[in-house]
């Protein structure tokens, strides 16, 4: 299972607060309340609690801000819906915990969703680990591509949330670039809603 399972067994028990915290403690809620068997082969607190606090808090805010990302140009594709189930898959999620990722997703689309907390949350409580945030940058940009096209309104959401990061534009610029590049000119862009390799790696070096 993999200490993802640690997110979903564990996060009542170390209690991640602020909005990744409520937005993690509704997701799994719902899964509860729809019957999922939230598996308990997980304790509440790992060898290295700081490790599993940082992982669920990238855990929530990837999916939810992914949620964002693809309602910023006013719909949801296909296309986009996939390439958050093809980020599960990489991530060996189980079913519980595909249905938590997915409502994660769900409320990030919602009108008041606050992405500026959620960052701002996220960024602490990853202490500024400079590769971690841009992995979840990167990941945000495949996401916004999985259509085919960087709209507008995503290409200004995603380069706020880079700022946010503490990335100057010039980085997010080749950040997009390269991105870019990956899914066009890589093949990637004939299979739009799955992660090139380079996203299945970082995924991997994130499990450990």
């Amino acid at each position: 299972m993999g200490w993802w399972g640690k997110i979903v067994g564990g996060a009542f028990g170390f209690m991640l607060g602020g909005p990744l915290g409520a937005m993690l403690g509704a997701a799994v809620g719902h899964s509860f309340d729809t019957g999922v068997k939230v598996s308990a082969q997980s304790p509440p607190f790992g060898t290295a609690p700081d490790q599993e606090r940082i992982q669920s808090a990238f855990f929530a805010a990837v999916f939810s801000v992914m949620g964002h990302v693809a309602k910023a140009d006013g719909r949801v594709s296909e296309d986009e819906i996939d390439m958050a189930r093809a980020v599960m898959q990489q991530m060996s999620l189980d079913q519980t915990q595909v249905r938590v990722a997915m409502d994660l997703f769900n409320q990030g689309k919602r009108s008041g969703f606050d992405v500026d907390a959620v960052i701002a949350q996220f960024k602490s409580e990853c202490h500024r680990r400079r590769s971690l945030m841009q992995m979840f940058v990167e990941i945000l940009l495949h996401a916004a591509y999985a259509d085919g096209v960087l709209h507008p309104q995503e290409e200004k959401l995603l380069s706020m949330i880079s700022t946010s990061l503490g990335f100057s534009t010039a980085h997010f610029q080749r950040l997009e670039a390269m991105v870019r590049a990956q899914r066009f000119f890589t093949g990637a862009g004939a299979q739009a809603s799955k992660p090139p390799p380079a996203v299945a790696c970082s995924l991997a070096r994130l499990r450990r």
